[in-house]
């Protein structure tokens, strides 16, 4: 139908949730602060944007101790709660860069094609078939203070190679996509989550290549 609501499906981490730090605790940012709920608002009525963030979620690494948090298995229940979906948004990988994965930049890769794989199969037998936009995180970088997160010691440098694999994946299968780090860097504060001017100004590029996918 010509003046159907369009809806857009982000699947992402804790970046995507809406997580920050304070002292030692985790919070979450207020619905005018986390991207989707902010690229929602730029999009207008004619689009309705689902966050669908985890924090610890990784594309297709197990974790055995939290299984929920390994992407692929819930995957086809979340597109399937969403259907019909005009367009899913997947920012992740960052979490699979952590030490207890042991991963490299290369299974990162072939664990997003999986991912795309997986939406590709899916969408045959969905009301709609997705269109996908992959969105590389931006780098993790080393706190203010010079130290970084214990688990978080060998992404720094894996994390530098993800965009040219990202921009491969998507180009080898059809998908659209935003290195985020072109953009936005994490903060300095832990070094690999997103400051409220981040998530606005992601929201804002997103919001572009959103339109322009869903034209």
């Amino acid at each position: 139908m010509e003046n159907e609501v369009k809806t857009v499906v982000c699947y992402g981490d804790s970046n995507t949730w809406g997580a920050f730090q304070m002292e030692e605790e985790w919070r979450r940012y207020g619905r005018d602060v986390r991207w989707p709920s902010v690229l929602d608002t730029l999009l207008g009525d004619g689009v309705e944007v689902r966050n669908e963030g985890l924090i610890g979620r990784t594309l297709v690494a197990h974790d055995s101790k939290k299984p929920h948090r390994t992407g692929i298995r819930h995957l086809t229940s979340i597109l399937k709660t969403s259907d019909p979906t005009d367009l899913v948004l997947i920012m992740l990988g960052t979490n699979d860069m952590k030490t207890e994965y042991d991963l490299t930049a290369n299974d990162i890769f072939e664990h997003l094609r999986q991912t795309i794989t997986l939406i590709r199969k899916e969408g045959k037998g969905l009301i709609r078939d997705p269109k996908i936009l992959i969105i590389c995180p931006p780098r993790v970088i080393f706190r203010d203070d010079g130290g970084i997160d214990e688990r978080m010691a060998r992404v720094v440098e894996i994390s530098k190679e993800l965009p040219v694999l990202f921009q491969k994946v998507a180009n080898e299968t059809g998908c659209a996509f935003i290195d985020a780090g072109m953009h936005i860097q994490s903060s300095g504060k832990d070094g690999y989550h997103l400051d409220p001017e981040a998530h606005r100004k992601l929201a804002s590029v997103v919001a572009d290549e959103v339109r322009s996918i869903l034209s």
